[in-house]
């Protein structure tokens, strides 16, 4: 197919395997809000979705636990663990085609920005990308249809006439594409539950990067 104005990217679950990290800085802050029950197959389903989302309306938990939660798991995160992570097979080179070319290559992730602009640094990626897009710390904009608003004009692209997609492990990253009425792929490697995505019904599915290079026509 044609290549797209813009490649949207989610970072953890498509780009980046960071669940060591993640589910490590989760059990230590997990404590906190005696949630320390959890196992690692429940820890799962937390990787995509915005924390605050999963404490307060999956798991009824307060504004005061989610501030606590938030501030333990972020002391042990940034400490270190965001680091703690491999860049999936093909990802760095794909990358590195798009960033080449004329097609704006976006992130567009639940994560704070700057911790995302750390994570692609340690990567060595973060010189393809004309803008990263996530969340800020204070909790705000996390939703991914916000978090792909903030990406088109990050860019300095119309929302409405802009051909985008978006590459994603997730359905919020579906959805989000969806909301938009951007085309979106969903990446079969990540953190979904299974059937998670095919119910999200994303324009194209693959199961590696070779497969989504066809997809965006590098």
């Amino acid at each position: 197919m044609p290549r797209p104005d813009v490649v949207l990217c989610d970072l953890d679950g498509t780009i980046t395997d960071s669940i060591p990290g993640i589910l490590r800085c989760l059990r230590q802050a997990l404590p906190t809000i005696d949630m320390e029950h959890l196992t690692d197959d429940d820890l799962r389903v937390w990787l995509g979705p915005p924390l605050r989302h999963t404490l307060l309306e999956v798991h009824g938990r307060s504004e005061a636990e989610l501030n606590v939660f938030v501030e333990a798991y972020r002391a042990e995160y940034f400490g270190g663990g965001e680091y703690e992570f491999e860049v999936f097979p093909g990802m760095a080179e794909l990358i590195a085609d798009i960033g080449a070319s004329d097609t704006s290559l976006v992130l567009a992730t639940a994560k704070p920005i700057e911790s995302a602009e750390r994570v692609l640094t340690r990567a060595g990626l973060i010189q393809y990308f004309d803008f990263v897009s996530g969340t800020e710390l204070d909790l705000q904009r996390q939703d991914k249809p916000s978090i792909i608003a903030h990406a088109i004009e990050g860019i300095g692209a119309d929302l409405s006439t802009v051909d985008a997609i978006m590459v994603g492990d997730r359905k919020e990253d579906v959805f989000g594409a969806q909301h938009h009425g951007f085309r979106s792929v969903g990446v079969l490697w990540g953190y979904a539950d299974q059937g998670e995505l095919v119910q999200a019904a994303p324009t194209h599915l693959v199961a590696n990067a070779t497969e989504l290079r066809g997809v965006l026509g590098f």
